[in-house]
């Protein structure tokens, strides 16, 4: 499952197990996976539509890195958000 987010700064991170990097670019909107939406939100580096008043960073600012250990955190607070919420409706049904 992807989101589609706006980026506002330039971020990468290493995409797979071979290696291979991804560069977001800011002013740009992506889909992508929940977990690095989750966790570039985080580090206020991505937002859901562009902000009103939004002003493209320097050139010479260079682009964020989101570790592996970032989104792996991320992952496991999406699954335990999820895990809440549906424990909320259950209860609410029973």
């Amino acid at each position: 499952m992807t989101q589609r987010r706006f980026v506002l700064a330039d971020f990468r991170y290493t995409s797979d197990v071979v290696g291979h990097i991804r560069l977001y670019e800011a002013g740009n909107t992506y889909d992508m996976p929940r977990a690095l939406a989750h966790a570039a939100a985080k580090r206020e580096l991505v937002a859901i539509e562009r902000p009103i008043g939004w002003e493209s960073p320097s050139i010479l600012r260079p682009s964020e890195v989101l570790t592996e250990s970032e989104l792996t955190e991320a992952e496991a607070e999406l699954k335990l958000l999820q895990r809440h919420a549906f424990e909320i409706v259950n209860s609410d049904i029973g």
